[in-house]
């Protein structure tokens, strides 16, 4: 039944707005009618963006979508960075994309949406966690944990062995003619090393 309904709604999704039909193929059932039904709010003429500006409301969420994008090109930065640290030909395609779709009334989650269903979830400047994902997520938390416990225990292992200490040995008896020698050499040496003042 609830197969019938994402069909039936994805089929009118598709007649009435094709932009949004091949996001909501990507997602989950539940998420795939929520955002196949979501129809475009009319933007008034006054709050339209007109080139670059990022002022108002849409141009706030113009410039969060820039930054959650990841441009193709293999720069490997956002939209927003690559159009104007790189200036390749793929950023200003897609940030045109992002402020035609704003302004025809596109919310932000359609318009990511649709930038997954074209080319993927490595588009995503932060992949969605979930599946494979959580790897990503939680490996770098538990590989520093185990590296910690690791270096721990070993300190704790060396601090707990007990190392064989050598007896200490008492000096040997000098005799009398032995320390008198050894008294002039040291008195000798003060006299080379004191200074001359």
């Amino acid at each position: 039944m609830t197969s019938l309904l994402i069909a039936t709604a994805l089929a009118t999704t598709l007649t009435a707005a094709p932009a949004a039909a091949p996001a909501a193929l990507q997602q989950p059932p539940a998420e795939a009618a929520q955002v196949a039904t979501q129809a475009p709010t009319p933007v008034p003429d006054s709050e339209k963006l007109v080139d670059r500006t990022f002022k108002g409301p849409l141009g706030h969420e113009y410039l969060l979508l820039e930054q959650s994008i990841r441009c193709n090109c293999g720069c490997g930065l956002d939209v927003h960075e690559c159009l104007y640290q790189m200036q390749c030909g793929t950023s200003p395609k897609w940030s045109k994309r992002i402020r035609d779709e704003l302004n025809a009334g596109y919310s932000p989650k359609v318009i990511k949406a649709g930038f997954v269903a074209d080319y993927g979830e490595t588009v995503l400047m932060e992949p969605p966690a979930s599946g494979f994902n959580l790897v990503g997520y939680f490996l770098p938390g538990v590989a520093i944990l185990m590296v910690g416990t690791l270096v721990g225990l070993v300190i704790r292992g060396a601090a707990g062995r007990n190392p064989q200490v050598a007896p200490a040995v008492e000096p040997e008896q000098l005799s009398e003619e032995d320390r008198a020698r050894l008294e002039a050499e040291i008195k000798r040496l003060e006299e080379l090393e004191s200074p001359d003042w």
